[in-house]
């Protein structure tokens, strides 16, 4: 019994080692690969386009942000005249925000438009559409030069209280 309660507790400790070395490993993993990641982000080749960028660049962030022409009160105009409400959406009763995400090319145009996040109901490729039509913007800027730049915005769908009845 003493030989069996021995061996029992000899192996709850091997498996205790075994348990404790995996976690050492998977920490310091874990570690150095965050540390090469961070690395390989400070590894910008310092040419004369560094600051800039490549000409098809997306920046995400910029120092001055595309604008709709006319500013956001025309773009809440442009939206209010050009987006329609899909019937099935009503329908059903479908409200709620559509989260859209596209490009702003250097000529102001709209490109890559996509959902981030939809509502269904014909709302998403409705809010698709009408970004998609909408005239070319004033592009963003970075560093005093045009760049293309990524944009996120929401489309809001609400019934009113005459239409959930």
């Amino acid at each position: 019994m003493n030989t069996s309660s021995s061996k029992s507790k000899s192996t709850n400790n091997f498996l205790l080692v075994i348990i404790l070395l995996s976690m050492m490993v998977f920490v310091i993993s874990c570690k150095s690969s965050k540390d090469s990641a961070f690395s390989k982000t400070l590894d910008i080749p310092m040419g004369e386009n560094s600051a800039q960028g490549s000409s098809d660049e997306v920046f995400d962030m910029v120092d001055e942000f595309p604008q709709f022409p006319g500013g956001i009160e025309a773009w809440g105009n442009f939206m209010k005249d050009n987006l329609k409400y899909p019937a099935s959406a009503k329908d059903k009763g479908i409200e709620g925000t559509v989260y859209i995400t596209f490009i702003i090319n250097k000529d102001g145009s709209v490109s890559d438009a996509e959902i981030l996040r939809g509502i269904g109901g014909g709302c998403d490729e409705e809010a698709l559409r009408v970004v998609k039509a909408s005239p070319n913007w004033n592009p963003g800027k970075k560093d005093g030069k045009i760049v293309r730049s990524r944009m996120r915005l929401p489309v809001q769908y609400a019934l009113g209280k005459k239409d959930k009845s």
